[in-house]
Parts: C-alpha cells; structure tokens; sequence
C-alpha cells in the first residue's frame, strides 16, 4: 500500500503555478513512487486569492496563514520572494516538515546558515530549486564526466541571460529591491542556477574576481513612481576550481534577445561539452579521439540513456520542458524521502553558491582577487 505525502504550496505565482503542475504529473509520470504526492493545501496572501488558486490548481484545502499549512502537510514547497524564505524554513524545519525551497533561500549566508543549522537538527529532507541542475542532458553531462570522457577537466564557461528588465522603461519590481530579493539582483535570480551547473560539473570554487554593474539607478514603478535600484543588473567573474581547473561566469537581466540563455561549454583535455536550454534535449560533444577527417561536435539528442526521460516519453527525440524538469525535482524528492536520504542540490549547495555571490560583490567593491576555501 503506497503512503500520500501531503504537499502544501506557499505562493502560487508563476513558480508556484509549476509546483503545482508537478505535483499532479509526479504521480503519473513516476509510476514506481514508493509515496504519492497529493495537493492538500495551497496558501496565499488573501483567503479570496487563497480560493482561487487552490480551486484552479487542485488543491484540496486552502489557507491565508502559511504556518497553518505547515502544521496540516508532510511537505512544505515555499515558492515566495526571497524574504520570506527565513522564516518558513525554520518553521518548517522545527515543525519535522520536508522542505522544498526556491533559491536564493533567505536574503543572505546568515541567513542561510541559520537554517542550515535547523536543518541538521531535523530528521527532515531538504532541497533547493536549482531546476535546471536536474536537466536530463545537464545530469548526462555530468555523467560523462565521471566517466573520463572529457578527460582532466580545464576550463568552464557558463551564462544564464535574459531581458526581462531590457530598457530603462521596464517597470521596477521586488526583484530590483534588497529588503525583499536580498543582497543579490541577476546573481540571486539567474547566477545562482548556472552556479550549481558549474559546482555540480568542476567541484568547489575556491576563488574569485569580479565585476558588476547597475546599468538603471532608477526604474519607475508600475504606479509611475521612480524607485532606486538596490542591487545588480549584470554581473561576470572568472574563478579558480578547488581541482585546479578555471571558470568564467557571467549574468545579465538586460541582454536583448536572451530569453532564456543558460548555457555552458566545459573543456577538457580529451574532450569537450556544450549545452543551451534554449535547445534543452541536446548536447553538444567533441572526442579529442574521433579522426581528423571526421573531428567535431556532435549532436546527442535525448533518449532513453538520459534519466529519467523515458518515464515521461519511451521514444527519442521527443523532447522535455520547464514544467517537465519541476516534475522530475518532485519526483527526485519525494523519492529521497522515501529512501531517508539527501537530495541534491540542498541547502548545503545553496550555501556555498551564496557564499561565492558575496565574494563576487566582495571582488567588485575591494578590486581584488577573494579566496572562498
């Protein structure tokens, strides 16, 4: 007899919304799920809100007052802005409850230690939304390197641009505000997801040396009323590898034309990998072994060999989306708390990425190399 695990959604914006969606899928998708997530109860900023977002998302109850879901649910999924995160981790933490948080988790490494801490005093599961981490073709990816396939690994290069805030005429929004999205703009929003693509491919990173940039001091609110700009609008370091290889990382919420440009190449000394999420059911590799005549990247196309595709679909090539990797991020957790184990990436990642982020800004006020580890 298989067990239900509650689910309660805190927030049901556009992240939320793919929560929701993937709870429902998980069940479908990954028929062999020792426990079944279930849709109990949604919370949101009004009971009216409430109602309404739990009727068109299918959750069974709804609430106003997150703490009152924490109390009725196996499994707390806090998808709010990030100023919010604190103080529903420890809540839920302490309460016993698994956590599922979207990044940046908390405004800053105080922050996130404190909850870190609550974590190890919990018997509770733990993870962080780095969504795109759990790609199919980024976890082949990483397979292949454990594999030797690329050889002793040289250098990384990896960006996650987009043009959401394109133009000084884009309207301001908590994201450009540090009391609500923390001490981070692009780096906290889109830096953090390529950031655990590079840890997770090349290890730790044990320094850095940065620049960043706000390009519009000041953006006009959707009443018309100018705001100041308390965070970065760009941001690009290169960085040195525990192992010894290199890395540059670069973030832009500006970058006309980027809808959705997280990408990466990684070299090594036997080969070479490329991956776009734009294309997100390729990967690009290069053999330092294929013959002259024939030498150059070749296209891998998603398959059954890419876990855990075929639960989705048995035929190549067919392909996955966003809303598909959030079902994949349920199904991964769930499944670490039937088994009593850590699911990656957790707290403990989002830490150290949060860490390297200060260190960025760190870089850029003192104009100077920061050694992390």
């Amino acid at each position: 007899m298989k067990k239900n695990l509650k689910f309660g959604l805190i927030g049901a914006g556009f992240i939320g919304r793919t929560h929701a969606l993937a709870i429902h899928a998980a069940r479908q998708v990954f028929a062999d799920l020792e426990y079944l997530p279930v849709a109990h109860m949604l919370c949101e900023v009004s009971p009216a809100l409430a109602e309404k977002s739990a009727r068109d998302l299918g959750f069974e109850k709804f609430t106003d007052d997150w703490r009152k879901l924490v109390d009725a649910v196996d499994v707390v999924v806090a998808a709010v802005p990030s100023h919010l995160h604190r103080e529903i981790a420890l809540y839920a933490l302490a309460s016993g409850k698994h956590l599922l948080c979207e990044k940046p988790v908390g405004l800053d490494s105080r922050e996130l230690e404190q909850i870190r801490a609550a974590a190890r005093q919990s018997t509770a599961c733990h993870a962080v939304g780095f969504t795109y981490a759990r790609a199919p073709m980024v976890t082949f990816a990483k397979r292949m390197v454990d594999d030797g396939k690329l050889g002793k690994l040289l250098h990384f290069s990896g960006r996650h641009n987009e043009d959401y805030l394109a133009g000084p005429s884009t309207a301001f929004t908590w994201r450009q505000e540090s009391k609500i999205a923390g001490r981070f703009g692009v780096l906290g929003d889109l830096g953090y997801h390529i950031l655990s693509i590079g840890r997770m491919l090349c290890g730790e990173v044990r320094a850095v040396c940065g620049l960043t940039e706000t390009f519009y001091p000041t953006r006009k609110d959707a009443g018309g009323t100018p705001r100041a700009v308390e965070n970065e609008d760009y941001a690009a370091f290169v960085s040195r590898f525990t192992d010894g290889g290199a890395g540059n990382f670069e973030s832009s919420r500006l970058a006309r034309g980027s809808k959705q440009n997280l990408s990466f190449e990684l070299v090594g000394e036997a080969g070479a990998i490329r991956f776009s999420a734009e294309r997100l059911n390729e990967l690009q590799f290069y053999s330092g072994s294929d013959e002259p005549s024939t030498e150059g990247f070749r296209k891998i196309l998603i398959n059954a060999a890419q876990k855990p595709y075929s639960s989705f679909i048995p035929a190549p090539g067919h392909g996955l989306g966003f809303n598909d990797l959030k079902t994949i991020e349920i199904g991964q957790f769930v499944t670490a708390i039937a088994e009593q184990r850590r699911c990656l990436p957790d707290l403990d990642d989002a830490y150290a990425i949060c860490k390297i982020c200060e260190g960025v800004l760190q870089s850029d006020t003192e104009q100077r190399w920061i050694i992390l580890r």
